[in-house]
């Protein structure tokens, strides 16, 4: 059952950890990885499109799995990742399923 949890006035699903060689790079994953504007949830209350406060350690707080690396929000449908000072954007690459025909 998916566990959802309050957060800057919006609400999370926890959605999976990051996996494999390509998402534990921190290069493919910072490329990934944007500013959600609309979100606004920014450690920098000046900082432009700021909305709610936001702190790593007080998400992780909250979060119904403490070892979940990518959250997917209620509201926005969107996946996000914590941060440091910014709850950022996730853009999860779909892939296309190998069928091996030889297999069976």
């Amino acid at each position: 059952m998916e566990q959802v949890f309050e957060y800057g006035g919006y609400h999370f699903i926890p959605h999976r950890k990051f996996r494999g060689k390509g998402e534990k790079d921190f290069f493919a994953v910072s490329n990934k990885m944007r500013t959600d504007w609309d979100l606004g949830l920014f450690s920098d209350k000046q900082r432009k499109g700021y909305k709610a406060d936001y702190d790593y350690d007080d998400f992780y707080a909250v979060s119904t799995d403490k070892d979940c690396d990518i959250f997917r929000c209620v509201e926005t449908g969107r996946l996000y990742v914590p941060c440091a000072n910014e709850l950022f954007g996730y853009t999860e690459t779909r892939t296309r399923e190998r069928t091996d025909n030889y297999a069976r």
